[in-house]
């Protein structure tokens, strides 16, 4: 079920990733505005990710999962009322409350479901769902948009809605995660706590340096495709071929991981990989290039991410796993949300090839602080 509800999840909400900077720029946004929407977007998903996933520790998981999905479904729905770019940022700014509601807490959810023997199969198995949803969700998006941008987020609403009911309908409500002297506690000293860990240090580290770099793509590549004369079409099939090896890899990745006994170096050389094939993307020129190097910065990311939240979740307790993935959260859209403020400047004075190296070559050089901290910790 968690799959389940995760692949309709990102399907509907991934169907607006290459039509939205688009639409934006429609409404006479600049690009700079196209970088400030999505950098709206990822602060409020930054800021709330802590607090919401200690909300999942205290409460339980079902209740911030539907509540992400819904507010994913509300904002297609408000997103065919926007007339001005503004618009635009403040309805990003709800959806971005959203990811911080879903994303900590299934993953949190997942976690709880499995021993550590075999965190790395359910990891695999939850993110290829995951990634399956962004590898259909670009195509189905891009395709529909052929008809109208209002069709597309109207299906993107239709999709998300019913994933809304299915999970209100079929998914059990679960006792809260934390016991009473838990949710005592606070979220100062729970902090304290999972910060004490190397490894979670480390993963967060990587996480943001990561999406710091696919952020780069994430907001400006349809807007580097169509200046390349690359159809609206296409661009959403490149984000699928690359969502594709993302969602094909973690499934065999986390057995191997599982079975090495050593994620460590999945995180490493996936890191380190996949910053180097952002870094190419502004070299290419014509479909077949940046299909190959989408698909490249698919299957580092299967081997990247998968062992990330399979250290983090046998890092800490279960009672501040929650908090633990908030924190991967609030990396992730962090990541997102500066790389959205501050690409947008460089690449409007340097160009697109400057933005994408730059992102990428820091993702790499992060590897090495990342690598610090792990050596000093048990493998695993």
């Amino acid at each position: 079920m968690a799959c389940g509800l995760t692949l309709v999840q990102y399907v509907g909400a991934y169907m607006r990733l290459p039509l939205v900077p688009l639409f934006a720029r429609r409404l006479g946004a600049s690009t700079v505005e196209v970088g400030m929407i999505n950098a709206g977007f990822m602060l409020a998903a930054t800021v709330l990710s802590l607090p919401l996933g200690l909300v999942s520790d205290r409460l339980g998981r079902k209740r911030l999962i539907l509540a992400g999905m819904g507010i994913s479904c509300l904002t297609s729905l408000f997103l065919l009322l926007a007339r001005a770019p503004w618009h635009v940022g403040v309805i990003y700014l709800f959806a971005g409350v959203g990811l911080a509601c879903f994303s900590p807490a299934m993953m949190s959810h997942v976690a709880d479901c499995v021993t550590t023997r075999f965190l790395g199969r359910a990891y695999g198995w939850y993110t290829s769902a995951l990634y399956l949803g962004m590898a259909l969700g670009p195509g189905l998006g891009g395709a529909v948009a052929i008809w109208g941008f209002d069709l597309a987020f109207g299906i993107s609403a239709l999709v998300t809605g019913a994933g809304v009911l299915l999970g209100a309908l079929r998914v059990p409500s679960p006792p809260p995660a934390a016991p009473r002297a838990a949710r005592e506690s606070t979220l100062l000293a729970d902090f304290r706590e999972i910060v004490r860990s190397p490894a979670v240090l480390a993963c967060w580290i990587a996480t943001f340096f990561s999406t710091y770099a696919w952020g780069s793509l994430f907001a400006f590549f349809p807007l580097y495709a169509r200046d390349q004369g690359i159809s609206v079409a296409q661009t959403g099939l490149i984000f699928t071929v690359q969502a594709a090896a993302n969602a094909l890899f973690r499934i065999p990745l986390g057995h191997l991981q599982d079975r090495s006994g050593n994620r460590r170096s999945f995180i490493l050389w996936g890191n380190a990989f996949f910053g180097l094939f952002i870094a190419l993307t502004g070299l290419a020129r014509r479909e077949l290039p940046l299909y190959l190097i989408f698909a490249g910065v698919g299957g580092a990311m299967a081997a990247t991410f998968t062992a990330i939240g399979a250290v983090l979740s046998e890092s800490v307790a279960a009672r501040v796993r929650g908090l633990a993935m908030g924190g991967y959260n609030t990396c992730i859209y962090g990541g997102f949300m500066v790389s959205a403020a501050t690409l947008g400047i460089v690449i409007q004075r340097s160009g697109y090839a400057a933005g994408f190296g730059f992102a990428g070559l820091t993702c790499v050089a992060s590897t090495a602080v990342a690598a610090v901290l792990l050596s000093g910790t048990r493998p695993s």
